[in-house]
């Protein structure tokens, strides 16, 4: 019996001891690692590229400008010529129509008779006529002689009929030269035949000629 309770006795014992723990712990470093650096401002950056676009920009407006001027002035060049003689501005009596300077006639040999009774070959070369757009002008002719020149200036005026005829008057005047000349009265009618030209019937005290109105260059 004495036996039995000392092995009771010792089994009471081992159960109630302490035991050691089988695992074994390590103790961790928890210290928090340092934050990483900020990162740099953008601002400052970001500015100076949206400077530079502005200027940038407004240096493209100005090209712009420019190649839309020159286009402009080539779409104009580019246009079609207005004949010098338009049909529908003639027929309804535009004297806006004449403005500008025009050839009268040609180069054309003729006699000049002088006071005295003295006649020379002379070229009467062709005449020009320059005229506002109110019909009113002034019509220029040089003749040329073996001894002389004479330069003739005398005002002209110009309306139109009702029928789409052209009516211009000069009256006599002394031309430029020595000895003196004298370029008579003249009237012009004159009738549209093409865009470009048109024919007169020149008229004065030493007879009737017909001459051709074009636009000089």
């Amino acid at each position: 019996m004495l036996v039995v309770l000392l092995l009771i006795a010792s089994w009471l014992m081992r159960a109630c001891a302490p035991v050691a723990p089988a695992i074994s712990l390590s103790a961790l470093d928890a210290s928090v690692p340092p934050a990483p650096p900020s990162a740099p401002d953008p601002t400052p950056s970001l500015q100076a590229s949206f400077d530079d676009a502005r200027a940038h920009e407004k240096i493209l407006r100005v090209e712009l400008a420019a190649l839309q001027d020159d286009l402009k002035e080539k779409v104009e060049q580019c246009k079609p010529e207005q004949p010098p003689l338009p049909a529908e501005r003639w027929a309804k009596g535009d004297l806006g129509t004449l403005r500008g300077c025009w050839v009268l006639g040609r180069d054309v040999p003729m006699l000049h008779s002088f006071g005295e009774g003295k006649t020379e070959r002379v070229i009467v070369k062709a005449g020009r006529i320059c005229f506002d757009d109110q019909g009113s002008g002034l019509h220029e002719q040089t003749m040329v002689g073996p001894t002389t020149t004479w330069n003739c200036k005398a005002p002209m005026t110009a309306k139109f009929w009702s029928n789409g005829t052209l009516v211009a008057k000069q009256p006599d005047v002394f031309c430029e030269g020595t000895p003196p000349a004298r370029w008579t009265a003249t009237q012009l009618t004159c009738r549209r035949v093409t865009d470009e030209t048109a024919l007169c019937q020149a008229v004065d005290k030493t007879g009737r000629t017909q001459v051709e109105f074009r636009r000089a260059p």
